[in-house]
């Protein structure tokens, strides 16, 4: 039976792409003389992956495969200030050596199902929910991934017009299963807080976010070892744009307790780049740096590895290779725009260990040491990328994305090797 569902889901998502080549733009919707609205949407996507080998060689070899994704929405809003939202979704994957990942196969799920109120700048929203804050260097949607992150609990929201937003949250993600409608939310792992978009009319173009954030789950796990693991976080970001500048920085802090000891962790994002708006394609040039505390000493019952919680799955490439865990990371970028629809990015990355004693960490969250990394040498490796999109009509998007991973020293060292990567994506949005 599971099989079959599963299968079903595939073949949903793939009839539905043909079906939707006469849908029309922005999905259906209809309003109703009392005021009230329902608007249908979807969203469907085939992405197909191909890792040689993958981790690195470490414990696997190389491995190819394809997702599929579905997901259909009905918003319905009335009485001026109420909302609900229902958001469906079927997942299935072919092709996963060892079969599918903890994110890759679903039966049809409720991936959002919330009820919000609305009024004179407040809201608030109970329910299962996605909630990206900022750039998702702490909590994103996993996109990258076949299952979206989403979480279970309460956001609720002052809403400041121009000025940005205030939000506090209490939730837990949601734990996937493979199964129909038997997701549920993780009760091992807490997520709850304050953060603040803010745009201060005075200090424009500059815009600021801060916030706190609480974090515990009940088995944290690092190159130190595993214990209950609870954290604060305490941010700050920094971005905008001005002529062809734009800025995205941003300074982490976090303390807290791991099993008997405590935690003291940081990190510090950048990405900055200026684009030629006036030259043929808009090229623009970035650079990305990074760094991410690791642990100084495996044994002296203090853990500095920062863990950056529900981050987006490619925070340094759709590779994903690489978790932001003990980790500095330096990438100049080259982006060009040669039509309206279509946008490469070439891009180079140099990975070091920020602690040789911490292991190197990678995806998907939480992120895990790799093994018999911890004590190698700091130099990781470096990574060439090319990414690609074409926005072919409104509706639909083709990606492919190529890297190579030149393993350094310090994975070497425990066994691992060069990595090449590729993956092509077909999405419809409806």
């Amino acid at each position: 039976m599971s099989r079959v569902l599963h299968r079903q889901a595939a073949l949903l998502v793939l009839g539905l792409m043909p079906a939707s080549l006469l849908a029309a733009d922005g999905g259906w919707q209809r309003e109703y003389d009392n005021g009230t609205s329902l608007t249908l949407g979807a969203t469907a996507r085939v992405r197909s992956f191909s890792y040689s080998p993958v981790r690195f060689g470490m414990g696997a070899t190389d491995d190819g495969f394809t997702l599929y994704r579905g997901q259909f929405s009905a918003d319905l809003r009335w009485a001026e200030h109420w909302q609900a939202l229902a958001e469906l979704g079927v997942y299935d994957q072919t092709g996963r050596k060892g079969g599918p990942g903890g994110s890759d196969r679903s039966g049809p799920d409720l991936h959002q199902a919330y009820l919000a109120w609305n009024s004179s700048g407040h809201v608030l929203r109970l329910g299962r929910q996605e909630m990206p804050f900022g750039s998702s260097r702490v909590i994103g949607v996993r996109d990258g991934q076949n299952i979206r992150q989403s979480f279970d609990g309460l956001r609720a929201a002052r809403l400041l017009g121009e000025r940005g937003r205030i939000d506090a949250i209490a939730v837990r993600p949601v734990e996937t299963r493979s199964g129909g409608f038997d997701d549920r939310p993780d009760h091992d792992v807490g997520l709850w807080g304050i953060y603040a978009a803010l745009a201060p009319a005075g200090s424009a173009p500059l815009k600021l976010d801060v916030y706190w954030l609480g974090y515990q789950r009940e088995a944290g796990r690092f190159a130190m070892g595993s214990g209950r693991e609870y954290r604060n976080s305490f941010g700050t970001r920094l971005h905008g744009k001005d002529g062809g500048w734009d800025w995205n920085n941003e300074l982490i802090w976090q303390n807290g307790r791991f099993g008997d000891g405590d935690v003291r962790a940081w990190t510090l994002s950048t990405d900055n780049g200026y684009t030629f708006a006036d030259m043929a394609w808009a090229p623009r040039l970035g650079l990305k740096a990074d760094v991410a505390s690791g642990d100084r000493d495996p044994h002296d019952g203090r853990l500095q590895t920062f863990n950056a919680m529900f981050p987006r799955a490619p925070y340094f490439s759709e590779s994903s290779l690489l978790a932001p865990a003990n980790l500095i990371d330096l990438q100049p970028e080259l982006t060009v725009t040669p039509t309206q629809d279509t946008q490469w990015t070439l891009g180079w990355q140099f990975a070091w260990k920020h602690r040789r004693a911490d292991g190197i960490y990678t995806t998907p969250t939480p992120a895990v040491p790799l093994a018999g990394t911890a004590g190698t040498a700091r130099w990781i490796g470096h990574q060439l990328k090319l990414q690609g999109s074409w926005q072919i009509t409104p509706q639909w998007e083709a990606r492919l994305d190529l890297a190579h991973f030149q393993a350094g020293a310090g994975l070497r060292q425990a066994g691992g090797r060069d990595t090449d990567f590729v993956a092509t994506t077909l999405e419809f949005t409806w």
